[in-house]
């Protein structure tokens, strides 16, 4: 009877603790629930990017990006139409600039000064490893000479530049997720040199039936910075 009674109070022990740990657990988790409410009270769930996030640079200095741009000798490089710089010695390393001014947001000359090999087009300005040939600035360029530099190249516009102008090319991608289009075009006069370039277009609807290897001509609102017609070629 004794060895009877002694496991009937172990057996009632065991459940007993079994139960107050399963009560433990659920305060754990109650707690836990608790825990994830007040954190969305306090927004603390806002951590993650925003869903259509992109990076942007601050306001940059024009002025002062130039001031930068000589600094650098980035016109050893790069001629820049209407700029009083010395031309680049022998074959350039870089595409003339002020042709890429009205084409481009201010993030897009960013990333070509910290990172030259993203997009380089045409194949004359790359290195026989397939880089860039532009050298890095990384070590010297402070973040707001790149702010200000970025501000400056972004200013730039060809000397009387037209409103629109035409080109014809191949295509070469369509990208509709940022409304896009890679063309392969050749020398836009006044304009733009014979290169490969992604354009936005606007509206989209212009661009719905393209596909690649389509041969297109098309005509670029400079304001707009964007391709606002397009007819297919045969």
């Amino acid at each position: 009877m004794r060895l009877e009674s002694t496991l009937m109070i172990t057996l009632a022990l065991l459940l007993a603790g079994g139960a107050v740990g399963d009560g433990n657990l659920h305060a754990d988790a109650g707690h836990e629930e608790q825990g994830k409410a007040s954190k969305k009270q306090d927004g603390d769930e806002g951590h993650h990017h925003p869903e259509n996030w992109q990076f942007k640079l601050p306001p940059g200095d024009i002025a002062e990006g130039r001031k930068t741009f000589v600094k650098f000798d980035c016109f050893s490089c790069h001629e820049v139409k209407g700029e009083n710089f010395p031309k680049p010695q022998g074959e350039a390393v870089g595409p003339e600039l002020s042709q890429m001014g009205p084409m481009h947001p201010i993030e897009y000359f960013a990333e070509s000064v910290m990172h030259p090999s993203a997009e380089v087009s045409p194949k004359k300005y790359l290195a026989p490893d397939g880089t860039s040939k532009m050298p890095s600035f990384n070590e010297y360029m402070t973040v707001q000479e790149l702010v200000n530099l970025s501000a400056y190249m972004s200013s730039l516009r060809p000397p009387g530049m037209a409103k629109s102008v035409t080109g014809e090319g191949k295509v070469i991608a369509v990208v509709p997720a940022s409304k896009q289009v890679v063309v392969d075009h050749g020398e836009i006069k006044g304009f733009m040199e014979a290169m490969t370039m992604g354009y936005r277009v606007d509206p989209w609807s212009i661009a719905d039936r393209l596909k690649a290897g389509d041969q297109i001509q098309f005509t670029i609102d400079t304001e707009k910075k964007a391709i606002v017609k397009i007819v297919e070629l045969k």
